[in-house]
């Protein structure tokens, strides 16, 4: 105990191993984090990030290896042993319950109590306590269902501080934040710090990494890939211990030949969206810059007909009617969700039933569905876009983030669309899955498909777009062509409007 004291290691994790089947999830892995630290656990998806994580959490338990917590070796059985230990976890899919308060979720099983009923004049004491702390003020007794993500975000922030936390892991805890409001998160997080919380940070965004990390430790395939002090190292350097090579053009945007209009949007307007007015040509990469919020999505789903809009949409020149999805998807168009998870994928079914959903009618005859046609599918995609499977049958819950996102591109190019809207599409994936999902992209538009990106990474948006519309609260502020476009010029946009 005395030596950790000394080299003031408040966290040892040794000889980890876990095993699902006979792959190895994880192999022989070692973690110290250091009392205050900030520490960023970085990898590809798939790597073995969130098992280490979920071991340290008590969710999972390892084959072999010992954990080790102020010098004390510990055995955490389950999540209320980690919470007892001081562990808590901010996770990036939050774990709430909309329709409680912000005190309820906070406390949700362990309420305080007065001649056996809940004392919330003591419930609403310790939440605002906790505000407190964290410098934040907004009424315990709001609904969380009323509040935004980053709002919720803090509401996670506080749970981990009612456990009375030693060690808070964050799990790619910007992804859905806008700027601002990661400015918010960095600055509580820096707060933490100085309290002497120790926080292992987990993002796929480098540059939150080099904003606010202390050290870096890096996994690859299960195994310690490396790591380092982050004022000692660069992005080139992470990324060739993330991916074990040197990715030397992160976007490899390609010329492609640019055709005629295929779609004309005039006039879009419902609660969300403001009179928006757009053309798309095929074999064009369209970006959609702005902030969270924007409208942006909201402005898709009317074109899917997944929400309901007054205005126009034209089809090579012919005005066509996409009252559902179903409308949609018979005309051409397809939708990458935001939320892979809730609106891309079935978690519980295999990557062939997944991809194979959305073209039961192509692959069917007579309500039967073809099984060597259905198959001869799947093969295709998943040797296409690379998906890492052990076969078709595997469920597409067990795959890393990117193979996810993979899946649910096969599914939507299953349906042969002209037009293919990518909400988001690299949103909490690795830098090597990002890079392969760019190749898809200019792939797809040499053939002559016409693309719509959406997103909120700058550095994406302008290195993939062929041009740049920026919406700004339901309403288009501007356009400009990709190679001409600038970060500042974007975020002028999505700010503060034309």
């Amino acid at each position: 105990m005395g030596e950790e004291q000394k080299s003031n290691v408040i966290l040892k994790m040794q000889h980890i191993s876990k095993a699902y089947g006979g792959i190895k999830a994880l192999d022989d892995v070692e973690l110290e984090v250091k009392r205050g630290e900030i520490l960023c656990l970085l990898g590809e998806n798939g790597a073995g990030k969130s098992t280490l994580m979920k071991i340290l959490s008590g969710v999972v338990i390892p084959n072999e290896g010992e954990v080790f917590l102020e010098g004390e070796k510990i055995n955490i059985k389950n999540p209320n042993i980690a919470h007892e230990y001081g562990i808590s976890t901010v996770h990036q899919e939050l774990i709430q319950f909309p329709d409680m308060t912000i005190m309820e979720n906070i406390y949700a099983g362990r309420y305080p109590k007065k001649n056996g009923l809940i004392d919330f004049k003591e419930l609403r004491h310790r939440t605002e306590a906790l505000m407190d702390e964290l410098g934040i003020h907004f009424d315990p007794g709001e609904y969380v269902r009323n509040l935004s993500v980053a709002q919720r975000q803090l509401v996670e922030i506080m749970k981990a501080l009612s456990f009375h936390s030693k060690i808070i892991i964050f799990d790619e805890p910007t992804s859905s934040l806008t700027s601002e409001e990661t400015n918010i998160l960095f600055k509580i997080i820096a707060d933490l710090k100085k309290k002497g919380i120790s926080q292992i940070y987990i993002s796929h965004r480098l540059e939150d990494i080099f904003a606010i990390g202390d050290r870096i430790s890096v996994l690859r395939d299960g195994k310690n890939s490396g790591g380092g002090m982050v004022k000692d190292m660069d992005s080139d350097q992470v990324i060739a211990l993330m991916v074990g090579r040197n990715i030397e053009n992160q976007f490899p945007k390609e010329q492609t030949e640019i055709g005629d209009v295929i779609l004309k949007v005039e006039n879009i307007n419902n609660k969300n969206v403001k009179n928006a007015s757009f053309e798309l040509r095929r074999g064009e990469v369209l970006g959609f810059g702005g902030l969270v919020g924007a409208g942006r999505s909201e402005l898709m789903r009317a074109v899917m007909g997944l929400d309901k809009a007054s205005g126009k949409i034209y089809k090579n020149g012919q005005e066509i009617h996409n009252n559902t999805p179903t409308d949609a998807i018979r005309n051409g168009f397809a939708l990458v969700p935001e939320d892979r998870k809730d609106q891309g994928l079935v978690l519980i079914l295999s990557i062939l039933q997944n991809i194979e959903m959305s073209s039961l009618k192509r692959l069917s005859k007579l309500g039967f569905m073809n099984k060597g046609q259905e198959k001869e599918c799947a093969d295709e995609y998943i040797k296409v876009l690379q998906i890492k499977t052990s076969s078709k049958g595997q469920s597409a819950g067990s795959l890393s983030g990117g193979n996810q996102q993979k899946v649910v591109i096969a599914k939507c190019l299953a349906t042969n669309p002209e037009i293919l809207i990518l909400d988001e599409p690299t949103r909490g994936i690795d830098v090597g899955s990002k890079t392969e999902i760019y190749k898809i992209i200019n792939d797809l538009a040499k053939k002559g498909v016409a693309i719509i990106v959406i997103s909120s990474e700058l550095p994406e948006l302008l290195n993939i777009s062929d041009r740049i519309i920026v919406m700004r609260e339901g309403v288009i502020t501007g356009e400009m062509k990709g190679i001409e476009a600038k970060e500042e010029t974007v975020m002028k946009l999505a700010t503060k409007g034309a």
